[in-house]
């Protein structure tokens, strides 16, 4: 079975894409959801196994020249994919080294529920969405699609921490500079690294996703106290959009 070095993973609209042209522009060839697709995991284990085969997602190849950014997807030693946060501690990922990727909670809500229209019913639209809400059934329950993607954020994430208790992993935070992630990584690169930190980065839709939308004040509590723990400005009249 193939050995994953490193698995990247968050919640999604977070900069998994970003972080798998990132990684093996470094010389650590990374997937983007080559592993960890919306199938679940005796599909990834079939992927790790050679039974089928490893491919690029859809959304890592838009902006990519030629497709031609990751040539022989046979030699990937990582895969960034929010896709795997449920696998953490399965046998096929205990030998691999977690990065946590977050990004600010109101641009992630906004992303999934403005630009990708998910959350919007406690009915799943894709593979993905019923992939999320098998792992956190609470997300079928009746509620605003703005606390339901909200309660989304704070659940993923907090799924993930609890992986990763007492156990090596790297948190990063996809707005800061890439200096102290390039140290863990032991990689010095001589040559330009991938920096378009706008890929896979959807246009601009007329509505905007504001704290003040989760009408659910406990909810809206957990929202911003996960926000602050992880660095972030969660005034309520700090707007990112």
């Amino acid at each position: 079975m193939k050995k994953l070095k490193y698995i990247v993973t968050g919640t999604g609209r977070c900069g998994t894409v970003f972080m798998a042209r990132f990684l093996t522009s470094l010389g650590i060839p990374c997937g983007h959801e080559s592993i960890f697709y919306s199938d679940g995991l005796d599909m990834a284990v079939q992927r790790l196994t050679g039974h089928m085969p490893i491919r690029l997602s859809n959304v890592s190849k838009a902006d990519a020249k030629n497709d031609l950014w990751l040539e022989n997807l046979n030699n990937i030693e990582a895969d960034s994919s929010y896709m795997a946060a449920p696998y953490l501690n399965q046998e096929c990922l205990r030998e691999s080294v977690v990065i946590h990727v977050v990004r600010h909670p109101v641009r992630v809500v906004n992303s999934f529920c403005n630009y990708i229209n998910y959350f919007e019913n406690p009915t799943p639209k894709d593979g993905y969405e019923a992939n999320i809400y098998n792992h956190l059934p609470l997300l079928k329950e009746e509620m605003p699609t703005y606390d339901r993607a909200a309660l989304y954020y704070v659940m993923w994430n907090e799924m993930i921490e609890e992986a990763l208790l007492n156990r090596g992993f790297f948190f990063h935070r996809i707005e800061d500079n890439k200096q102290e992630l390039l140290e863990f990584l032991d990689c010095q690169p001589t040559n330009g690294v991938f920096n378009n930190t706008k890929v896979n980065t959807f246009k601009k839709p007329g509505a905007s996703f504001q704290i003040d939308h989760i009408s659910n004040k406990d909810l809206k509590k957990r929202f911003v106290d996960m926000g602050r723990r992880y660095g972030y400005n969660m005034s309520s009249e700090y707007l990112l959009i």
